[in-house]
């Protein structure tokens, strides 16, 4: 075989070679964008997940400041010693703040696929950003609801332990004794003033940040969103 002739044979098996490597190249970026597209398209369900539960969170916790608002009168006129026994006879509201409590149960699907999946291949700092207001949020307010249920349910305890009329109390039928108590007993003035400092100093302040920052995670996932629909 001549030179030429295998040079220019070297040269075809060169440029085959290059042709190879080229389209494997091609097929491996065309599979990585696609794998690519298809966990931004995960990424972005995710947030969509997040936006529904922050939405549903945000109504509870506006059930539960509706609550509180309804029944800061009440807790006012004991702690200012305004009330009378005519209140404690015929509005059971009175009785209702002394043993009860709405309960709030947050919606965490969205929270816990995003922990779940690998954001590390995004440049986005909102993941991080949501995965930290859970955990931090979530926590403080646990912590804080916990010490509101103790509350209630030392409350029942004592009532329980120590006194006849609890079994009418309980089931809103004021006694004569359980009046007298109320007006006259600071024991009672005391436990109603922990049961509202519980609430409003305490947890319903850890309500009102969680609702402020989850209104700010929620703008910006619509940012996400609407960059994808562009």
């Amino acid at each position: 075989m001549k030179k030429k002739e295998i040079a220019s044979y070297i040269a075809y098996a060169i440029g085959e070679i290059i042709l190879v490597v080229i389209g494997i190249l091609i097929a491996v970026s065309l599979n990585n964008w696609n794998e690519r597209r298809k966990e931004k398209a995960k990424l972005l369900n995710i947030y969509s997940i997040v936006q529904d539960d922050l939405e549903n969170d945000i109504k509870e916790i506006d059930k539960m400041f509706s609550y509180y608002d309804l029944a800061e009168p009440l807790f006012n006129k004991i702690l200012k010693d305004s009330i009378k026994a005519v209140d404690y006879a015929f509005n059971p509201q009175y009785i209702a703040i002394m043993i009860g409590f709405p309960e709030i149960t947050f919606n965490k699907r969205g929270y816990n696929q995003l922990e779940a999946f690998n954001t590390d291949k995004f440049q986005d700092s909102l993941p991080t950003q949501i995965i930290e207001f859970y955990t931090e949020r979530l926590r403080e307010i646990k912590i804080d609801d916990d010490m509101r249920s103790e509350d209630i349910k030392e409350n029942y305890s004592h009532f329980k332990k120590n006194y006849e009329w609890w079994s009418s109390v309980i089931n809103f039928r004021p006694t004569k004794e359980f009046i007298d108590y109320a007006l006259n007993d600071p024991d009672y003035k005391n436990r109603i003033a922990t049961t509202h400092f519980m609430a409003y100093k305490i947890f319903l302040p850890e309500l009102k940040i969680f609702k402020t920052r989850a209104e700010k995670i929620m703008k910006e996932i619509e940012k996400r969103i609407a960059e994808k629909e562009d």
